[in-house]
């Protein structure tokens, strides 16, 4: 059995190394190097109270580690804490003994004892955290454009460069679009001290009365081309509050058509294309049989219920549809045995109410990885059912069941960690 606890200063750089050893593609070459990253990790510490690092040993020797964040995500309009898993590492020597699982254990009993219900990660491999119960979240877009795709509305007064000193304004505004958007986590300033500090990161912002509504986070890229005049621009964020921020913005964006050749945005907006005069990427391919390739696309964040009697009390103010249904949710849980078995859900008038030993109107068989994006609006209970991930007391009850959980709004993330 493995030792997890949270690392203390000294151990930092035996973590760097571990850390450096496992995820090799960018590795630190040099002392010098080691050095600077234990001094950002110091640095990034001192700064928050949200990120903590934690190890695990075997007989006080260091063999594995990850960061564990504490977030406020956006559920349905309503603010739950979530628990996030980042920098899982095994040193080289240890491998195939099973640190992973035991910090991914602790992660799971941590967050469920300090009374959340809902953990999020970015997978290295999605099917291998599928397995370990965590849902898939929403797909993201990426879409590669010429600059004059962007709409011109032939306005941009508002449009400035943002510096450090408007670091809180952009904080406040990334927050106002928490606010409006369900899966979005709130921010805090220290996740902006590395684009303010690269000077090849840019930062334009559009102000109205002194008020940042809008922003955007982006960086040139050489073309591989031998033209030294064209570029190409990647942007990181993409972020507005209201109609006038996404004109003001689409506009800087069509101007630089001059010296950029393509603009790559990422997004979780199924509907993005509509608003680009031309969404194809310039490869021109087709896609079977006359369909024009617009955008790459790809899995990311995943999301794990840790409680799912829990995570129902915290939504206790949510109207899922106005139902008037009661469902045992038969649970499947084997990564998290204490999260298995039945939870019986009364819906009046739409809100939910756990009952205990309540009569179910439909029992619902399910993992806790489908659970999850079904709860969080990620896929429809039909497709589910469909897929053959669930399994119904009645199969009539099908489209009620859909109807039940069916939303407009899947998650969307803007959180890297």
């Amino acid at each position: 059995m493995h030792e997890i606890r949270p690392l203390n200063e000294a151990e930092f750089r035996d973590n760097v190394i571990l850390h450096e050893q496992a995820y090799t593609a960018n590795a630190a070459e040099k002392e010098e190097d080691i050095k600077q990253l234990v001094e950002r990790e110091k640095s990034l510490l001192q700064e928050t109270n949200s990120v903590v690092p934690y190890g695990a040993f075997e007989q006080n020797q260091l063999i594995g580690s990850m960061k564990l964040f504490d977030f406020q995500m956006n559920v349905f309009g309503t603010f739950l804490p979530v628990g996030g898993l980042s920098s899982v590492a095994v040193d080289l020597l240890h491998k195939k003994e099973r640190v992973a699982k035991s910090l991914v254990d602790y992660f799971l009993d941590h967050y469920d004892k300090q009374g959340f219900s809902l953990t999020t990660l970015y997978a290295f491999r999605p099917d291998f955290y599928y397995q370990m119960g965590f849902g898939y979240g929403k797909k993201k877009d990426v879409y590669t454009i010429a600059p004059h795709a962007f709409p011109n509305f032939s306005h941009k007064d508002g449009i400035t460069y943002l510096t450090p000193d408007d670091k809180d304004d952009l904080v406040t505004c990334y927050n106002r679009f928490a606010d409006q958007h369900h899966g979005v986590m709130k921010k805090e300033a220290f996740q902006y001290k590395r684009p303010f500090e690269q000077f090849d990161i840019k930062i334009v912002g559009v102000k109205q009365n002194g008020v940042v509504t809008g922003y955007a986070i982006f960086s040139f890229k050489k073309r591989e081309v031998n033209n030294f005049l064209s570029s190409n621009i990647t942007i990181h964020e993409f972020i507005y509050t209201n109609r006038d921020a996404l004109q003001q913005l689409s506009t800087f964006f069509h101007t630089q058509k001059d010296q950029v050749n393509r603009i790559s945005i990422p997004t979780q907006d199924d509907t993005l294309h509509h608003f680009f005069t031309d969404a194809r990427d310039g490869s021109d391919n087709l896609v079977n049989f006359v369909y024009h390739q617009t955008n790459t696309s790809g899995l990311g964040l995943m999301y794990r219920i840790i409680n799912v009697e829990r995570f129902f009390n915290q939504l206790k103010q949510h109207n899922f549809n106005n139902a008037n249904h009661t469902v045992t949710f038969q649970v499947t849980d084997s990564m998290y045995p204490a999260n298995a078995g039945d939870v019986t859900v009364a819906f009046t008038n739409g809100k939910p109410a756990v009952i205990h030993g309540a009569k179910a109107d439909t029992i619902i068989k399910i993992d806790i990885s489908d659970l999850t994006s079904l709860l969080l609006g990620v896929i429809d209970f039909q497709k589910l059912h469909l897929y053959g991930k669930v399994e119904l007391s009645n199969d009539n009850h099908v489209d009620l069941i859909d109807t039940i959980f069916r939303t407009r709004h899947q998650p969307i993330s803007m959180t890297n960690f």
